[in-house]
C-alpha cells in the first residue's frame, strides 16, 4: 500500500510540474467545444402513442367456425416489416423527403437515415407503442410521425386482407384441381367395374369368396354324410318291418317313433342345457322347465301305451296277414320318408358338385382374382384420399371466407391513438448542458494526459530513495534547495496566476451552464 501511495504521489508531482500544459490545453479545447455545442441546431421530437386492441367479443363466439388468427403475432410481424425499404421509401414520398434525393445513392442514404431516426418502441405495456422522430424542422417531425402512424394502421389491414385473399385463391385453385382428379377417379372406377362386372357383382373379396365357398362345401359334405347315414338307417328299419311282421315291429319301433310331446320334451331339455351354461341347477327358470319336462314325460308314456294298444287292436281285427305290410301305415310312412331322404341326398350331391366346381374355378383364377382385388382396393384408396382432402379443403375455404367476412365487417384489431402527433414547441435536443459538461471533462482529461505524458518523457527524481532505486548507486546525502525571497515571491505569483486561470476556466464553465440552462443561446436560432 505504501508503494502505491508513493507511486501515486510521484505521478501527481510530475503532472504538477507540467500543470501549465493542462491549463493551456483545457483553455483551448473548452471554448472550441462550447462554441460547437452552442452552434448545434435545435432538434424537435414529435411523438405519438397508439394502443393496439386485439381483444374482440367475436373471438369466443366464432371459435371453431372461423380461423383464429394470432393477432399478437401479426402485430409483431407488422412492426418488423414496417421498417422495410419499401415502407421507408413510401414514408419519404408521403413527407416529400424524396425531393431531396436526386440520385439512387442519395435515396439509399435517405432510407438509411430514416431507418435510424424513426423509433417504434413498446411503451411499457403490451400492445402500447410509441412512434417518435427527431428533426430540426418541427413540422417535418410531425409529418413523419403522422405518416408512420398511418402506415402502421393501414399495413395491418392491407396485409391481413391480402393474406386472406391469397389463401382463398389458393384454396379455390386446389379445390378445382381436386374436383378434376375426383372426376377422373370416378371414371376409372366406372371403367374398372364395367370390365370386371362378373367378379365384382359377388359380395366380398377374392379370399372372402374362396373361404366362403370352402366353408359351404365342407358344410354340404357333412350334411351329405348325415343324410346318407339317415337313409341307410331308414332302409334297415323298413327291411326289418317287412321281415319280422307287424306286431313285433310295432312293439319295437313304437319306442323310436317320436310324438309331438316327446319333441317338446327334447326342446325343453335343450333349453335346460343352454341355461346351465349361465346358471346353476337352483335357478328358478331351470327348476320350472324341469318340472314341465317331468309332466310331459308322464303324458308321453301314456300316449305311447294308447298308441300300442290301438295298433294291436287293429292288427287283431285284420284277417289278411299276408297284406299286413301293405296296409301298415307306419310302413308306408317310412317308405315315403326314405324316398324323401333319397331325394335330399341327390339334391345335396348336386350342391356339393357345384361347390366343388366353384372352389376349383376360384383356385384356377387365383392370380386374376388377386389382381382384381388389389386394383379395386387401390382405386378405392386413391378415391378415398382425394375425397377426404377435397372435403377438408372445402371446410377450410368456408372457414377462410367466414374469417374474411369477420375481418372486413368487424375490426378484430382496433387501433386507438392515445396521443396524436403534435408540432413540438420546445426543442428536445441536443442536450447542451450534458454536452458542455462532457467538453469540460474531456478538456481536463486531455490536459492531464498531456502533462502526464511529458512527465514520463522528462522524468525527475523527487528524493534520494527514488534515485537510489533507479541508479543502483548508494546515495550518501542530498542538499535541499534554498529559495530566495525573490524566488519565493515569483513562485507565489506563478501559483496565483495558475489558480486564477483555473478559476477563470471553472467560472467560464459555470457561465456556459447558466447560459444553456436559461436557454439564452441565440446561435442555434441563427444556424437554424
Amino acid at each position: 500500500m505504501e508503494e502505491i501511495i508513493r507511486l501515486a504521489l510521484f505521478y501527481l508531482a510530475g503532472i504538477w510540474r507540467y500543470r501549465w500544459f493542462t491549463l493551456a490545453v483545457a483553455a483551448v479545447i473548452c471554448p472550441i467545444g462550447w462554441a460547437y455545442v452552442a452552434t448545434m441546431p435545435d432538434e424537435y421530437e414529435a411523438t405519438a402513442k397508439v394502443f393496439v386492441d386485439t381483444q374482440s367479443v367475436l373471438n369466443p363466439l366464432l371459435r371453431g367456425l372461423a380461423i383464429e388468427t394470432d393477432d399478437n403475432r401479426r402485430i409483431r410481424m407488422m412492426t418488423t416489416v414496417l421498417f422495410s425499404r419499401e415502407n421507408m421509401e413510401k414514408l419519404a414520398r408521403m413527407t416529400d423527403l424524396d425531393l431531396r434525393a436526386k440520385t439512387p445513392h442519395q435515396m439509399d442514404d435517405l432510407v438509411s437515415d430514416l431507418k435510424s431516426r424513426v423509433k417504434l418502441d413498446v411503451a411499457g405495456e403490451k400492445n402500447l407503442y410509441t412512434i417518435s422522430f427527431e428533426d430540426a424542422n418541427p413540422e417535418l417531425a410531425k409529418r413523419v410521425v403522422q405518416s408512420m402512424l398511418t402506415m402502421f394502421v393501414e399495413s395491418n389491414l392491407g396485409d391481413s386482407r391480402q393474406d386472406q385473399d391469397a389463401a382463398e385463391q389458393f384454396l379455390r385453385r386446389e379445390i378445382k384441381s381436386y374436383e378434376q382428379r375426383l372426376d377422373e377417379a370416378d371414371r376409372r372406377r366406372k371403367d374398372f367395374r364395367a370390365r370386371h362386372i362378373d367378379v365384382l357383382s359377388q359380395k366380398g373379396g377374392y379370399y372372402d369368396r374362396l373361404d366362403d365357398a370352402r366353408r359351404q362345401l365342407a358344410a354340404a359334405q357333412e350334411q351329405l354324410k348325415l343324410s346318407s347315414k339317415r337313409k341307410d338307417e331308414l332302409a334297415a328299419q323298413l327291411k326289418e318291418v317287412g321281415e319280422e311282421g307287424y306286431d313285433q315291429w310295432v312293439d319295437q319301433s313304437a319306442q323310436g317313433i317320436a310324438s309331438p310331446t316327446e319333441d317338446r320334451i327334447k326342446d325343453l331339455q335343450n333349453q335346460v342345457d343352454g341355461l346351465l351354461l349361465k346358471y346353476t341347477n337352483r335357478h328358478p327358470e331351470v327348476i320350472a322347465i324341469r318340472e314341465e319336462i317331468a309332466r310331459l314325460k308322464i303324458k308321453a308314456k301314456k300316449e305311447r301305451e294308447e298308441y300300442l294298444a290301438a295298433q294291436k287292436t287293429q292288427a287283431a281285427s285284420d284277417d289278411q296277414t299276408s297284406s299286413a305290410n301293405a296296409n301298415n301305415p307306419v310302413y308306408q310312412q317310412m317308405r315315403l320318408v326314405l324316398a324323401q331322404a333319397q331325394a335330399d341326398i341327390a339334391s345335396q350331391q348336386a350342391k356339393v358338385a357345384a361347390l366343388k366346381k366353384q372352389v376349383t374355378d376360384l383356385g384356377q383364377d387365383v392370380d386374376q382374382g388377386l389382381k382384381i382385388d388389389m386394383e379395386e382396393k387401390q382405386l378405392n384408396r386413391d378415391y378415398g384420399v382425394l375425397q377426404s382432402n377435397y372435403q377438408a379443403l372445402t371446410e377450410r375455404l368456408e372457414q377462410a371466407r367466414l374469417t374474411g367476412q369477420v375481418d372486413t365487417s368487424v375490426d378484430t384489431v382496433r387501433f386507438r391513438v392515445l396521443d396524436p402527433p403534435k408540432v413540438p414547441q420546445k426543442p428536445s435536443g441536443p442536450n447542451r448542458i450534458l454536452l458542455s459538461s462532457a467538453v469540460f471533462g474531456v478538456a481536463l482529461l486531455a490536459g492531464l494526459g498531456i502533462a502526464f505524458l511529458l512527465s514520463q518523457l522528462r522524468p525527475v527524481f523527487e528524493d534520494r530513495r527514488q534515485l537510489n532505486e533507479s541508479l543502483g548507486i548508494p546515495v550518501l546525502g542530498s542538499i535541499n534547495m534554498i529559495w530566495t525571497d525573490t524566488e519565493k515571491k515569483k513562485r507565489r505569483a506563478t501559483n496565483l496566476v495558475f489558480v486564477g486561470g483555473t478559476a477563470a476556466l471553472v467560472v467560464a464553465y459555470g457561465l456556459v451552464m447558466a447560459f444553456f440552462f436559461l436557454d439564452l443561446n441565440p446561435f442555434a436560432k441563427l444556424v437554424a
